[in-house]
């Protein structure tokens, strides 16, 4: 198999050489690849499927340099937590969340600051659109679950650069299980939230998870394992957009392989969701999506821009795998899961990529299409009078089930890791 193709001619392949060699002089990370000098199998396949149009040099710089760029505002405020009394910050910080930056006297400027930005509901969410998105998401049940760990989380892994910021912590390879019990339950809340409230779960959750990667960043751009040149800013705002596609339009793509029937309606409304939810996570509202197409052209952009995969996406893989997405699961299902989800993951992520994961390829795999042409009848359900409403019903009650059984329950607790140096 071809593993790359070459899109552009000779002239412009040198005027793509300039410009590289200047941005190079500029400090791009060492980790950026540029799709226009060489394009992967996969993503020539993923751009002729979507009838995407190749990047301009405009969208290109402006994503590369974004891998230098943090979230000031949260930023800021965790450089002034590191000023007061051991757990004096989170104090103040889950005031602000649960009561309001009113409630708290004399306020820190940094903290009114990032409030000022999340009290005010921007006028383009569309409550609609995110209720329907929730319901599509509801409706998809435990579906919604494997495509979380097998595509969003693990396709996320594969970046041998996005993948530091956990490997150094060890979240992954030694807490698997309760990480990703965590992830599923922010998930989770969101949704539950139906349209993002200020006093919902998953409004909070958003904030929460928001600080906690600045603390990851603010940390790890002071650590001196962590290498700038290389891999860029630590959670920096091109990785943050990566991992919002994962959970957005990525995500129609997989539930889609599943079987699912997920309207282009349906679709623009999980990324309008994933938009607002990115918002509040303190990307740039300039580089969100505001519909499914937008974003299927923004994956082509993140994913063709990522190195390949290394030691560390295959330990962060294994770890995952190893976590049954079904708690209880018993024993003999627990290996033919692993092989089932591994198939997935190489189903809608690329063989190429599977290998890169070293994720099992046997013909176990097979089953996947097996699980899609059930979901594919279930989706049938949905023409009988009230039958979306009972697939609603019972497959929310079931990931329900699910969040819960697998927190055992202790509440997500939203804090980083301590360094492996440190744990």
């Amino acid at each position: 198999m071809i593993a790359r193709i070459m899109i552009f001619g000779n002239h412009e392949l040198e005027t793509i050489r300039m410009t590289t060699a200047l941005a190079s002089a500029r400090d791009v990370p060492t980790r950026f690849q540029d799709p226009r000098v060489k394009e992967s199998l996969r993503f020539a396949l993923f751009r002729k499927a979507f009838r995407l149009p190749p990047p301009s040099e405009e969208h290109i710089a402006r994503f590369r340099d974004t891998l230098l760029d943090g979230d000031p505002l949260a930023d800021d405020v965790v450089r002034f937590f590191a000023t007061l009394p051991r757990g004096e910050g989170h104090r103040l910080l889950s005031r602000a969340v649960d009561h309001g930056i009113d409630s708290i006297p004399e306020a820190p400027a940094p903290l009114v600051a990032l409030f000022a930005e999340l009290d005010v509901r921007p006028e383009w969410v569309d409550d609609d659109k995110l209720a329907l998105a929730a319901r599509t998401a509801d409706r998809v049940g435990t579906s919604g679950e494997r495509v979380l760990s097998c595509v969003c989380l693990t396709g996320g892994y594969r970046s041998s650069a996005a993948n530091k910021p956990i490997a150094l912590t060890g979240a992954l390879e030694s807490m698997a299980y309760r990480r990703l019990a965590e992830t599923s339950k922010f998930v989770f809340d969101l949704y539950d939230s139906r349209t993002l409230a200020r006093d919902s779960a998953g409004f909070r959750g958003v904030v929460l998870v928001r600080l906690m990667h600045a603390m990851v960043r603010v940390r790890l751009a002071d650590d001196p394992r962590w290498r700038m040149e290389a891999w860029g800013l630590p959670i920096n705002q091109a990785d943050l957009l990566a991992t919002n596609l994962l959970f957005s339009a990525v995500f129609v793509i997989g539930l889609r392989a599943l079987g699912h029937i997920i309207t282009r309606r349906e679709a623009d409304a999980l990324v309008h969701f994933w938009r607002y939810v990115g918002y509040l996570m303190g990307i740039r509202l300039d580089m969100l999506p505001r519909d499914f197409e937008e974003a299927c052209k923004l994956v082509y952009l993140s994913g063709s821009t990522q190195p390949p995969g290394d030691e560390d996406s295959r330990k962060l893989a294994a770890a995952l795998l190893a976590v049954p997405v079904t708690p209880d699961l018993p024993r003999p299902l627990v290996y033919l899961d692993a092989q089932w989800r591994a198939g997935f993951s190489r189903l809608v992520l690329g063989n190429d990529e599977g290998d890169e994961l070293g994720l099992p390829n046997n013909l176990w795999k097979f089953l996947v299409f097996v699980s899609a042409a059930w979901n594919f009848a279930t989706e049938l359900v949905r023409l009988l009078p009230g039958g979306e409403a009972l697939l609603i019903r019972i497959r929310r009650a079931k990931v329900r089930r699910n969040v819960e059984r697998a927190l055992e329950g202790k509440p997500p607790a939203y804090r980083p890791y301590p360094p492996r140096s440190e744990a």
